[in-house]
């Protein structure tokens, strides 16, 4: 019995000691590497917060049995002494395939299309993926895209573009389902991205070629090692932009003309009125056998036949016609030919011969 008494005693000297020396270890630094989208000071925050009794023997054996979790864009954390009361600590980040704007809000997003952290700040080095289209989204969830297949094409590009080591700024899915890449001031057209891991593998040695220009680069039928690409500049782009718009203008200018040409002599069939009078210079009809007294043409003149006024009386001088015949005591032309009993004018000059024109002799 005495010897059970003197070993349960050794024990608890042993186990004081024990104590007594852990809690001398009490964390007081926190070293942080491998961040590139997380933050070192979540991580520090996250650590000292899983640290039980703030000990760095107690937090070194409580993240082996169970690792801290929970901490944005970090998978795993390695966690060593570096000294008592100083820690190590090595993060192992999420692979970020992109990130969407969504109501002033840049979403990330992991390859699976697991959200990772909504944010103001945009991040470098991740892709920005325009012609992605969703309703609503939630924190860890998967993004709602019906498109399972450009989630692929997004992961091939984040993954051969660090094999590649190729600077990849943004991905642009085309309402036709083609894939654009954004590298700098160059835009890479891909077409439907069948070909993507061979149009990448070789894009770094052809980028390298048009360093410090800016353009486009059609790569669409590029399917093999040996495949063929053209290069056009902004200047270039613009250029032909400008003669397609010339020719645009200068097509529709014609097309109106024809429009317009087309509306006159629909008018013209159209019109029922006489426009015989009509002086194309002064835009106004001839109203030269006017009679400004009656308000009326003077139709003494016309002639049937021709449906046009005779003018051969019109005085040009005095822009009135000739009234010799006029008696100006009784108001009316000098009627000597007149035959009462016909009560018809004298017609004896009439020739009954009638040549065109009709005309009096």
């Amino acid at each position: 019995m005495k010897k059970l008494l003197i070993v349960f005693l050794i024990i608890l000297v042993i186990l004081g000691g024990c104590v007594i020396y852990i809690s001398t270890y009490k964390l007081k630094a926190i070293n942080v590497t491998g961040c590139e989208y997380s933050s070192p000071d979540q991580v520090r925050e996250a650590v000292r917060d899983y640290a039980y009794m703030n000990n760095t023997i107690l937090l070194y054996w409580r993240n082996k049995m169970k690792p801290i979790k929970g901490i944005p864009f970090v998978a795993k954390l390695d966690i060593e002494f570096a000294k008592k009361g100083e820690v190590n600590v090595t993060v192992y980040e999420k692979k970020i395939s992109g990130c969407i704007e969504y109501m002033e809000r840049f979403i990330y997003f992991d390859k699976d299309g697991i959200i990772l952290e909504a944010s103001g700040d945009r991040k470098e080095g991740v892709p920005y993926i325009d012609g992605l289209v969703f309703e609503s989204w939630e924190m860890g969830k998967k993004l709602p895209i019906k498109d399972e297949e450009k989630f692929n094409y997004i992961l091939t590009v984040t993954q051969l573009k660090e094999k590649y080591q190729i600077d990849v700024d943004g991905i642009t899915f085309t309402p036709e389902n083609e894939i654009v890449l954004h590298c700098g001031k160059i835009d890479i057209e891909s077409g439907d991205g069948k070909n993507l891991a061979i149009q990448l593998m070789n894009l770094k040695s052809i980028l390298s070629k048009l360093e410090g220009k800016a353009g486009v680069l059609y790569m669409k039928d590029y399917s093999s090692n040996d495949g063929v690409v053209s290069f056009k500049t902004r200047e270039m782009l613009e250029a032909e932009a400008k003669k397609k718009e010339a020719e645009k203008n200068k097509k529709d200018k014609k097309d109106d003309k024809s429009s317009e040409g087309k509306d006159s002599e629909s008018s013209e069939e159209s019109d029922e009125s006489d426009d015989s009078g009509y002086d194309e210079g002064s835009d106004d009809y001839d109203d030269s056998d006017y009679d400004e007294g009656s308000d009326d043409y003077d139709d003494s003149d016309y002639d049937e036949e021709s449906d046009d006024y005779d003018d051969s009386g019109y005085d040009e001088e005095s822009d009135d016609y000739d009234d010799s015949g006029y008696d100006e005591e009784s108001d009316d032309y000098d009627d000597s030919d007149y035959d009462e009993e016909s009560d018809d004018y004298d017609d004896s000059d009439y020739d009954d011969s009638y040549e065109s024109g009709e005309s009096y002799e």
